[in-house]
């Protein structure tokens, strides 16, 4: 356990002290620790009954997170592209107004929060070569980090107990909080371009690297039983299930696995894509680089630059027009003709498929309303607007976003370095 810096004043209590009480509520619980086989492959696939739901707005999946004692509530992005827990903390005279939380987290608020000491196994943004991190003039680790779109964040470390739960205060205590554990987090001071503007208060990332995941952490402390999680997502929002997946009653195939080819990031290698029924030949593309990412916080899929000509053959010979990113008009019937786009994995051969209303953003107007799931089986009169987002500009490999993530139940293993999918009721 991280003691408190010397030169910082002490508060009651410790997350030692909370631990423990924690603990003692958890062995008083049952959560759910089985497996269910796949009779196909002979897969053990990690049941648990610990999920919480997922909010689609403003272009991204939130999820409820809760910090401190008493805790407070943030709002947050959940990001398999990434690996720090961030968010904006008391006081912080540039951090962005347009969050969802009115106030910022605030230390001085919780009784269990303890300050990282500034040496290199202490700070969990620390590099080697001090890339992510620093110390200040009170011993305590500092962060900062630039984002490729041009925005960026700094501030100072922190642990204190984590958990996630729902927008209900009372029933996250009551139903979810014995699965908190002390985690260390960013505590942003600073923030910038679209981290400074977005709806989140921050971003859970869930890659596990160096010092763990809160998923990692979460099962190091009993508080899952399984080194893994699954997200399952919808348009409109999903779920977050730890310890295993909760959605196997509403998967539509059998889930396959998958090896991950890096432990940086969760990426996985293709060996054929499809557009509709024709063959992509430079399909190896997906591979090059770090291969292809699953990122959960990228909202768009962006597939290899190295395909575009390919890639806008296809689209105007089955779609009769021109592959494009702006805002467009189609009626019912050219809807139906965009095709499905089909991802061959390599050693599990699964067919992961990406449909229209999945990759085409439905945009509302003073004419035409969102597009809803029953205009996807009934249709609709006349034309509505739509942006499509699949991008063929990558430079190296690829990014699926939450947008092909959507209808499946993917499983990331931090222990197997593997990922199980299957298409899936997600709602």
């Amino acid at each position: 356990m991280k003691s408190k810096n010397n030169s910082l004043p002490r508060k009651p209590g410790s997350t030692t002290l909370l631990l423990a009480l924690l603990v003692a509520s958890y062995n008083s619980h049952t959560l759910a620790s089985a497996s269910a086989v796949d009779e196909v492959h002979q897969i053990n696939v990690p049941l648990t009954n610990v999920s919480v739901p997922l909010h689609a707005t403003h272009n991204s999946y939130h999820v409820y997170i809760y910090v401190g004692s008493p805790p407070q509530r943030r709002l947050v992005i959940i990001d398999t592209g990434s690996r720090y827990l961030v968010l904006p903390c008391a006081p912080c005279a540039r951090c962005g107004k347009k969050h969802y939380s009115k106030a910022y987290f605030d230390p001085s608020i919780s009784t269990t929060d303890v300050y990282n000491q500034c040496r290199l196994d202490e700070c969990t943004f620390l590099s080697s070569n001090n890339k992510f991190g620093s110390c200040d003039s009170n011993d305590r680790c500092n962060f900062q980090q630039q984002y490729t779109e041009g925005s960026s964040t700094s501030g100072f470390e922190l642990e204190d107990i984590v958990w996630f739960g729902t927008k209900d205060i009372e029933q996250s205590v009551k139903v979810y909080m014995k699965t908190a554990v002390p985690f260390s987090f960013g505590c942003e001071t600073f923030e910038t371009g679209m981290i400074a503007n977005q709806f989140a208060d921050g971003i859970v990332g869930l890659i596990s690297q160096g010092k763990g995941s809160i998923i990692d952490i979460m099962y190091e402390h009993g508080a899952i039983f399984d080194k893994s999680f699954s997200l399952c997502l919808t348009k409109s929002g999903g779920r977050f299930s730890l310890g295993g997946t909760s959605m196997m009653t509403k998967h539509k195939e059998v889930m396959q696995i998958e090896p991950l080819m890096s432990s940086d990031y969760y990426t996985v290698q293709v060996k054929a894509v499809f557009i509709g029924d024709i063959a992509i030949e430079r399909a190896y593309a997906f591979n090059h680089g770090i291969g292809t990412i699953i990122d959960s916080g990228t909202t768009d899929s962006y597939l290899p630059k190295a395909i575009s000509t390919e890639f806008e053959a296809a689209w105007i010979k089955l779609t009769k027009q021109v592959h494009t990113n702006t805002k467009q008009k189609l009626t019912f019937d050219e809807f139906q003709m965009l095709p499905n786009i089909t991802i061959v994995l390599s050693t599990s051969g699964y067919k992961w498929v990406i449909e229209p209303h999945s990759y085409m953003e439905s945009i509302k107007s003073k004419e035409t309303p969102l597009m809803t799931d029953d205009d996807i089986k009934s249709g609709w009169s006349g034309s509505r607007y739509f942006v499509n987002r699949l991008y063929t500009d990558e430079e190296n490999g690829a990014v699926l976003g939450s947008n092909a993530m959507n209808g499946h139940d993917i499983l990331f293993h931090t222990k197997h370095n593997i990922v199980a999918i299957a298409k899936a009721d997600c709602s």
